[in-house]
């Protein structure tokens, strides 16, 4: 579980970086971009991302 939990957040990263290089600066910035995007959240539901999810993906990123 944790490895696809890891390999969800190493296929997120480029995106976020997109998403940080277009001007998003705090996570409730990173997620509303996500969810504008129709990135599916780490669960795989289509809903709207937040703030803590993007803090769980980034950490695993790190």
């Amino acid at each position: 579980m944790k490895a696809k939990a890891a390999q969800k957040a190493d296929n997120l990263a480029p995106i976020i970086t997109q998403i940080r290089k277009a001007g998003a600066g705090s996570l409730s910035e990173i997620a509303k971009a996500l969810t504008e995007r129709g990135i599916p959240q780490p669960s795989g539901s289509m809903g709207e991302w937040s703030a803590v999810q993007v803090s769980r993906v980034l950490e695993r990123i790190a």
